[in-house]
This record gives structure tokens, C-alpha cells and sequence, in this order.
């Protein structure tokens, strides 16, 4: 009828979708990175100690110090690469849902 209040609620993608997920492959590289450094200074410190056939409680101390030190540093790195898949993720979903909005259309019959 003529002057009748209507209203229509739609969904509407305003923006294409983009997949970041290759920001997953350029942070875990960074990593890596740390990880080569850290498995470099061990081997050095490994080599110093070790081939130089250092003896003594020092040494054996410091030994497994450097031990302990690559376990937190490797799971660490582990973390850290989990953190990146989750945190990448969640960008997708949320930059989906910023392009995406919900409009309502109101309009009245002039018929």
C-alpha cells in the first residue's frame, strides 16, 4: 500500500578477499635466521669447550648451561612460529570481516 514503511537487511562483500598467508612464509624465514645464529654460537661454544678437550666442573657447567640455553631458544622458536600461523590466521579473518558490511535499506511505497 501506498506510504507502507519497508526495510531490506543484506550482507554485501564490498572488497575482494586477500589471503595473507604467505606473510606466514616470510616471518617463519626470519626465524630460521635466529635459529642458524643460535645453532652457529652453540657449535662455536661447543667447539671451544669441547675440542679443546677443556676439563672440569667449569666446563661441565658451562656445557650444560649451553644445553639448557638451545632447548628454551628451540622451543622458543617453536612458539614463536605457532604465534605466526595464529596470529596470520586471525588477520584473515579479520580483514574478511572488515570487507564484508551489513546494510539495511529502508524505503516507503509511493504506490
Amino acid at each position: 500500500m501506498r506510504g507502507d514503511h519497508h526495510s531490506i537487511t543484506v550482507t554485501e562483500q564490498l572488497l575482494d578477499s586477500k589471503d595473507f598467508s604467505g606473510k606466514k612464509g616470510q616471518l617463519k624465514r626470519l626465524t630460521e635466521k635466529i635459529d642458524e645464529s643460535d645453532t652457529d654460537f652453540f657449535k662455536r661454544v661447543d667447539s671451544i669447550i669441547v675440542n679443546e678437550d677443556q676439563k672440569g666442573e667449569i666446563v661441565d657447567s658451562m656445557l650444560e648451561e649451553t644445553k639448557k640455553l638451545k632447548r628454551q631458544n628451540s622451543d622458543l622458536i617453536e612458539e614463536v612460529n605457532q604465534q605466526i600461523n595464529k596470529t596470520v590466521t586471525k588477520l584473515n579473518e579479520q580483514a574478511d570481516e572488515i570487507k564484508t558490511q551489513r546494510m539495511t535499506l529502508r524505503y516507503r511505497d509511493n504506490i
